[in-house]
């Protein structure tokens, strides 16, 4: 009898610990009640996993913060004040409106941007002047990158932003840094 029970205890407590995951999740809408919808990838990064549509509940007490690459612990780690979910949907929203940035700053809604082509090379100005055309970087609309923590009964109770989506993230231009051979 002792037996049953303790192989019964184990069988819920390993199925506890099954529910419970971490996945990618390419988010695409919040809706009112705070409910995420987005593609779950399975395998890890999305450019080689395989994507599943699903909506997710949120709890109240959902953390939100950005999150970098911790290169000595090699996984991610979240950077900076807890966002909430309001700024989970600013990122949303950021993400599918796209973005341009010039030497890394974005551009504000009074600025103007011309790019050209002269003799076959590529020009921009910022504002009537003249800037490095390798400063500009332009994102497209797309999903939402992050890192979704969710408890035993499939609710995220955290989520990390890995990427804004649309070549940013962890695949974008990293300025400052030089390849060594």
């Amino acid at each position: 009898m002792q037996r049953y029970l303790l192989a019964s205890m184990v069988s819920v407590t390993l199925v506890g610990f099954v529910m419970a995951e971490e996945f990618t999740l390419q988010i695409t809408a919040i809706g009112e009640d705070g409910a995420i919808t987005g593609k779950k990838i399975k395998g890890g990064f999305a450019v080689f996993g395989k994507a599943e549509e699903v909506t997710v509940k949120v709890a109240k007490n959902v953390t939100v913060h950005k999150g970098k690459v911790d290169a000595e612990a090699k996984k991610l780690a979240a950077i900076g004040d807890d966002l909430k979910l309001s700024g989970l949907r600013a990122a949303l929203q950021q993400a599918q409106n796209g973005s341009v940035l010039v030497a890394g700053k974005a551009l504000a809604g009074s600025d103007s941007l011309e790019l050209s082509i002269r003799d076959g090379k590529p020009f921009a100005k910022l504002n009537g002047k003249e800037v490095p055309f390798t400063d500009v970087v332009v994102r497209g609309k797309a999903a939402l990158t992050t890192r979704v923590t969710t408890n035993d009964d499939g609710v995220v109770t955290s989520v990390l932003i890995t990427g804004g989506g649309g070549g940013g993230g962890f695949f974008g231009k990293i300025k400052g840094k030089k390849k060594t051979e």
